[in-house]
C-alpha cells in the first residue's frame, strides 16, 4: 500500500532544500528512515558514510535535491523529514521546549488523559500560563457560584520549557528573538536560532532547565509539514518560515561547555602537578552556576586524574561541588565516573575493552 505521506513530507523536505538546509527522512517515530548499511556487521565500525551507501543517520542530510530524492526512495515508509543543526549556511541551533501538563504527582495529567497536549491560549503565543482578560475561564473549567456545574482543577503544568525559558532569559538579560517557530503534536515548540560559524553548540537534554533540550551539531529537528505518530508538526501563525533568527550572545554563552580556567595539556601524567592549576581547578567546580555543575565536576575531576593528582584533589572538588548544591551522592558518582574516563583514556588502545 502507497504511503501518502510520502510525497508530502518529501515536497516540504525539498522546500527546506531549497533555504539552504540540510535534510533526512525521518519515520513517524521521528527517527532516520533509512535503515544502517552495517546492520548485519558483526562488529559494526563507527562509519559516518565514509563507505559511499546510505543509512548514516543525520551524516547522510543533504541540501542537493537529487540526493534528497535518492534518501527519500530508499525509506518509502517516511512520513516526515529531519532538518540537520550545526551545519552552514545557518549553522542551525534547535532550542526544543516540552510542555507537560497535569497535576504534580499525576502521571496521566488533568482528568487522567495522557497528558503531554496542554497547551492554553493560543498556538504560537507567549502567553501560556498567563490569567485572561475580564475574569474569562479556561476551557473545561466551571464557575462554583452556579448550581448545577461540574466543579474542575484548573490543569498545571509538570514540565514548562517555554516558561523556563523565559526565567532564563530574565537572569541573563537577553530577549528571546521572533524566529521560526515550528508547534510539536504534543504541545510543545521547537525555537530555530542561527549560531556563528566556528561555534559548535553540544547536544543536550535539560541541561538549561528542565523542558528545555538542545539541538546542536549532530542533532536535528523535524521539519514543518511532517507526519508523526501523534500527529503532525506545523508552523507557529505568525512564524516566520524560513528565516532563522541569530541566537542572542548570552544564551549562547549558557548553550557552549564551559571555558577551561586554564590550558591543560592532554596526554600522560605530569611528574608534579602545578599547585596553582589544581586550585585552579577547584576554584571552577566552586563557580558553577545550576545547570553546569555535573558538567564542571566531570571536567575538572578528569583533568585532575590525567595529571596524576586525581585522588589528592577528589576531596576538594567534592567539596567544592557541595557548596553549590550538588547532591553529595551525586558528586561522588561524577568524580568517580571522571576516574573511569581519565583511566581508560590514559591506557594504549590495544588494552580498551
Amino acid at each position: 500500500m502507497a504511503n501518502p505521506a510520502l510525497a508530502h513530507a518529501l515536497a516540504h523536505a525539498l522546500t527546506a532544500a531549497a533555504h539552504g538546509f540540510r535534510v533526512i527522512p525521518l519515520t513517524r517515530a521521528k527517527l532516520p528512515a533509512v535503515r544502517s548499511p552495517h546492520h548485519h556487521d558483526p562488529a559494526p565500525l563507527p562509519c559516518h558514510g565514509e563507505c559511499g551507501r546510505l543509512g548514516h543517520g543525520v551524516h547522510d542530510a543533504s541540501a542537493d535535491p537529487e540526493a534528497i530524492r535518492a534518501l527519500f526512495a530508499a525509506a518509502p515508509w517516511a512520513t516526515g523529514y529531519g532538518i540537520a543543526c550545526g551545519c552552514p549556511p545557518h549553522h542551525l541551533i534547535g532550542v526544543d521546549l516540552d510542555l507537560t501538563s497535569g497535576r504534580a504527582g499525576d502521571p496521566q495529567g488533568a482528568g487522567g488523559a495522557s497528558g503531554t497536549d496542554g497547551r492554553v491560549g493560543k498556538p504560537g503565543t507567549s502567553d501560556l500560563g498567563k490569567p485572561r482578560a475580564n475574569g474569562a475561564r479556561m476551557p473545561g473549567t466551571s464557575d462554583p457560584g452556579r448550581p448545577g456545574t461540574r466543579r474542575t482543577t484548573c490543569r498545571q503544568y509538570r514540565t514548562d520549557g517555554l516558561a523556563a525559558l523565559a526565567r532564563l532569559a530574565r537572569e541573563h538579560a537577553f530577549a528571546i528573538p521572533r524566529t521560526v517557530t515550528v508547534l510539536t503534536p504534543s504541545g510543545g515548540r521547537h525555537l530555530w536560532l542561527c549560531g556563528p560559524p566556528g561555534l559548535t553548540v553540544p547536544n543536550s537534554a535539560g541541561r538549561l532547565a528542565p523542558g528545555i533540550d538542545i539541538r546542536g551539531l549532530g542533532g536535528y529537528l523535524v521539519g514543518p509539514g511532517s507526519y508523526g505518530s501523534r500527529g503532525s508538526y506545523r508552523l507557529a501563525p505568525g512564524s516566520p518560515a524560513w528565516a532563522p533568527a541569530p541566537a542572542p550572545p548570552a544564551l549562547l554563552r549558557l548553550l557552549t561547555p564551559p571555558s577551561p580556567p586554564r590550558a591543560y595539556r592532554f596526554g600522560p601524567p605530569s611528574p608534579e602537578p602545578r599547585p596553582a592549576a589544581l586550585a585552579g581547578l577547584v576554584r571552577f567546580v566552586r563557580a558553577s552556576r545550576q545547570g553546569q555543575r555535573n558538567d564542571r565536576l566531570f571536567w575538572a575531576a578528569c583533568r585532575a586524574y590525567e595529571t596524576g593528582a586525581g585522588p589528592e584533589l577528589a576531596p576538594a572538588l567534592i567539596e567544592a561541588a557541595l557548596d553549590t548544591g550538588l547532591p553529595p551522592r551525586e558528586a561522588r558518582a561524577t568524580v568517580a565516573s571522571a576516574a573511569r574516563s581519565a583511566a581508560r583514556h590514559l591506557q594504549p588502545p590495544e588494552t580498551w575493552a
